[in-house]
This record gives structure tokens, C-alpha cells and sequence, in this order.
């Protein structure tokens, strides 16, 4: 696995150049990058291993979602005017998540062995969050804000409740009651209703709730517009 690393590398190296070259960011949004990568280092290398220690190693990954993932989701409209910045901090998080297990390593207060979860967040989160930049990007930050927010709710209710990694019905109900409010401000009524298959496909154990979740209510969203 380790012989991937370099063309990892390469290639998100590449990517982001190619988001400079064809967007060009403005100084300020290049700073928020700066800013927004200290605050993540923050919540990645500091505060997640004090809630490990406090909780425990689940309750730690869904914090860094509502905290990095959720409060990035949410000011990404108001700090940058091209998919740029998301791009490249999206894919800079897929670097920093992926290669550590690449070297039979892993941040062990956060990532668990054998499930590439904090993975695939950080692919859907890019993948929703720019794909849909020129589309619909209320429609992906409400999906974003679906995976990071609800579910990350979710997980720390369900970690209180059960005491254990489960999909109990309380963190159902907790992801519906926080979702439902996203996906309406959001998106309105198809907002709403996305926010409802969000709950359902999260709970359905054969995919990862971080590809399921933001993909299929994303398309949800877009679909519901067009066909509305």
C-alpha cells in the first residue's frame, strides 16, 4: 500500500494546483484556507483526543464532523466564490485521513481499524460541496450538514444511550430532529423531506452511513427541484 502514497500525493498536489490555476482565489479567501486549516488542526489534534479521553474514540469522530466538517459546510457560501478552497481543503483532508492507514498506521483516537469512515467523509463532503457548487449549493451544503451535523449528533446520542457503536432508534430520532430544520432552511420542503431518507439510509448497515447519507439526499434535492 505504501507505493500509492506518492501518486496520492502527486495527484492532489495537481488538483489543487488546477483549482488555483483555473479559479484564481482572492488573497481572501486563501487566508480563510490558512484559518480554516489551524481550526481543523485544532479540532483533529487537540480537542478530538481531549474528548477521547473524557468519551470515547466514536464520540471523538463525530465531533470532528460537527465541528470541522459542519462549521466548514456552513460558511463556505459566505467565505469563497469559486469551488477553489473547498477543492483543495477537501482533498487535503482525504491526504491527511487516507495516508496514515496507507502506512499500516492510523490516528488512533479517531480512526478505527478496519473502517475507512473519516475516509469517505471527507470524499462525499468534496464531492457534494463541489459538484454541486454551480448546481445547487444549498442542495450540498444541507447534504454536507446531513453527514457532519445529524449524524454526528447522532453518533453521540446513540454513544449515551447504548454505551456502544450501534444504530439504535434514539440517535434516529436525535439525526431527524436536528436534520429536519438544516434541510428546510436550506431547501425548504424537499429539504425537509431529504432530511427524513437522510434518517432512513443511515440506518441501513450494508453502507457507510458517510456515503450513503450525503449522496442519496443530495440527489434527493436536486432531483426533487427539477421534478417539483
Amino acid at each position: 500500500m505504501r507505493a500509492e502514497i506518492p501518486i496520492i500525493l502527486l495527484a492532489s498536489l495537481l488538483v489543487s494546483t488546477i483549482a488555483l490555476w483555473y479559479w484564481s482565489p482572492s488573497i481572501d479567501e486563501i487566508l480563510w484556507l490558512f484559518i480554516l486549516v489551524v481550526w481543523i488542526s485544532v479540532v483533529v489534534f487537540w480537542i478530538s483526543k481531549k474528548v477521547a479521553g473524557w468519551q470515547n474514540l466514536y464520540v471523538a469522530r463525530k465531533v470532528i464532523h460537527i465541528l470541522s466538517g459542519g462549521l466548514v459546510a456552513v460558511l463556505t457560501p459566505y467565505l469563497f466564490k469559486s469551488p477553489a478552497i473547498p477543492l483543495i481543503g477537501g482533498v487535503g483532508m482525504i491526504v491527511l485521513t487516507l495516508i496514515p492507514r496507507l502506512r499500516g498506521e492510523r490516528f488512533d483516537w479517531f480512526q478505527v481499524e478496519g473502517n475507512l469512515g473519516e475516509v469517505y467523509f471527507c470524499i462525499t463532503w468534496t464531492l457534494v460541496i463541489v459538484g454541486l457548487w454551480y448546481v445547487d449549493l444549498s442542495a450540498g451544503v444541507a447534504a454536507a450538514l446531513f453527514m457532519s451535523v445529524g449524524d454526528g449528533v447522532t453518533g453521540i446520542v446513540r454513544s449515551i444511550v447504548y454505551k456502544r457503536w450501534s444504530k439504535g432508534a434514539a440517535g434516529s430520532v436525535a439525526m431527524l430532529l436536528v436534520s429536519l430544520p438544516i434541510g428546510f432552511f436550506y431547501k425548504g420542503y424537499i429539504g425537509a423531506i431529504a432530511a427524513i431518507v437522510a434518517t432512513l439510509v443511515e440506518r441501513w448497515p450494508k453502507l457507510d452511513d458517510n456515503l450513503t447519507v450525503p449522496i442519496v439526499s443530495a440527489v434527493v434535492m436536486v432531483l426533487g427541484d427539477v421534478l417539483w
